[in-house]
């Protein structure tokens, strides 16, 4: 996730560098052809100026179109703008009057279009100082730029040269713009794809690592680690695969040291427990009776550590099978009905389904969290519930107590092997129905547990479209 966001972060960079790169180009550009069009104007508007009669032109008044005057005066206009390659060249007064037009669009005496948009232009060449207007936006849709120069006669100004230039560098400059935003939005989906293309091919990997450790936190070592490449992750991979074979086989040792541990103890144990009840039965006081019981007692719970350890130890073999929920939670009632009555504790059960998974594993699971709810309780309203919810594809089994629930700080150490909050307890109830529910596609996890007691969550395969 941070190599793709820094991959993301650096793509937007360059990007975001190379489109304002353009764009500042772009206004370095358009601001010196401007600069330079501008300045042309304004020497043409003078020279223009100094080769026009002021005097004669300001003769010129309403009704004197078509005269010989006029047109002398508009032919030497047309011929200057031509020359000069203008696209306009108008004469008017200081109160914006036109005398005269090159291209003859406007009578004698008609107001100047840009007058009222170009008055401190105006005002400042009327005080005998050339100047020039910002671009703007001729009935063509094309950029044009106007010059000013004063008009004299006698070494007075009596009104204003006004030049016309098309700023056709600046339209191609615009037109620039327009492909330098289309070629960045261009660059842009494309960087888009390449980075998407790029991030999935390194990021793949780290993914599939971080499923693997997700994993392993969870105490599940039989699936191999993927290991491809020779880079960095690869590395990494290989590591945590060596990590989790060495692991998986020291746990293997530790079972199998179980597993022969709990076989020799099983015939010991059996004579003790085969003696402790002949003396009991022969015991001829009360008192030996007594202490012959109290050892019967303690041999059956040494058995039943022991065989609690060879379920441990031994293989998960898993045979599914189309189950009733409900018939395997009457026989782990039946079984633990001793411990349900001693502590008066109510059971109850809410709904049905079907899983499929094997049925002695389904029976051992039900058994080792009732149990384990039961063994919890240490009150008078003691209560157990069950709750059943059929889903599609998923049966969902809540076990919840009002016991003395679950420390928060034990939560995580609570599926791990021989962990136990109980004096003595042995710690395997909770991890054969981990592994049990992991046998058969399933899980299991601690919703919920505080002083008002704890809530288990075992999920199953439906058996819904298996029959």
């Amino acid at each position: 996730m941070i190599r793709k966001r820094l991959l993301w972060l650096f793509v937007l960079q360059i990007l975001l560098v190379l489109l304002v790169s353009g764009l500042y180009l772009q206004h370095k550009l358009r601001t010196t052809l401007e600069k330079e069009l501008g300045s042309r104007l304004e020497s043409l508007a003078a020279v223009i100026a100094g080769q026009t009669d002021g005097a004669l032109v300001s003769l010129l008044s309403p009704g004197d179109e078509g005269g010989r005057v006029h047109k002398r005066l508009q032919s030497h206009l047309a011929g200057l703008a031509h020359a000069g390659q203008l696209s306009r060249i108008v004469l008017f007064d200081p109160s914006g009057r036109i005398w005269l037009d090159s291209q003859n669009r406007a009578a004698i005496a008609e107001p100047y279009a840009r007058f009222e948009f170009d008055r401190l232009e105006i005002a400042a060449t009327l005080g005998s100082h050339n100047s020039q207007s910002p671009l703007f936006t001729g009935h063509d849709g094309l950029l044009y730029k106007s010059a000013y120069a004063p008009l004299l006669a006698d070494g007075a100004v009596i009104g204003v040269v006004a030049v016309e230039g098309s700023a056709a560098s600046l339209n191609r400059v615009r037109d620039m713009q327009a492909t330098l935003l289309q070629i960045g939005a261009f660059s842009l989906l494309l960087a888009i794809g390449l980075s998407w293309f790029t991030s999935q091919r390194l990021t793949r990997p780290l993914q599939q690592l971080r499923r693997s450790a997700e994993r392993l936190s969870r105490g599940e070592w039989r699936e191999s680690i993927a290991v491809s490449g020779d880079d960095e992750i690869a590395f990494l991979a290989r590591t945590m695969e060596e990590m989790r074979k060495n692991n998986l086989q020291r746990v293997e040792q530790q079972k199998a040291m179980m597993a022969g541990v709990a076989h020799e103890l099983r015939n010991p144990i059996g004579g003790i427990e085969l003696f402790a009840g002949l003396i009991r039965d022969e015991a001829a006081d009360p008192d030996s009776r007594q202490r012959a019981g109290r050892i019967l007692k303690e041999s059956r719970n040494l058995q039943t550590l022991v065989e609690n350890f060879l379920d441990y130890a031994r293989p998960i073999t898993s045979r599914p099978q189309s189950c009733r929920v409900s018939d395997c939670w009457q026989e782990a009632l039946d079984l633990l009905q001793n411990e349900i009555s001693a502590k008066q504790v109510q059971v109850v059960r809410n709904g049905d389904g079907r899983v499929w998974a094997d049925p002695q594993h389904l029976r051992q699971m039900l058994i080792n969290l009732l149990l384990n709810a039961v063994q919890s309780i240490d009150r008078q309203d003691g209560r157990v519930e069950l709750r059943i919810a059929q889903g599609a594809g998923v049966c969902t089994l809540e076990v919840s107590d009002n016991g003395r629930g679950i420390p928060a700080e034990q939560w995580e150490k609570i599926f791990q092997p021989f962990f136990s909050n109980r004096e003595k307890g042995l710690g395997l109830g909770l991890v054969m129905v981990k592994n049990l529910a992991g046998a058969n596609n399933g899980a299991v996890r601690l919703l919920d547990s505080n002083v008002g007691g704890s809530r288990f969550e075992l999920t199953l395969p439906s058996a819904g479209k298996k029959e």
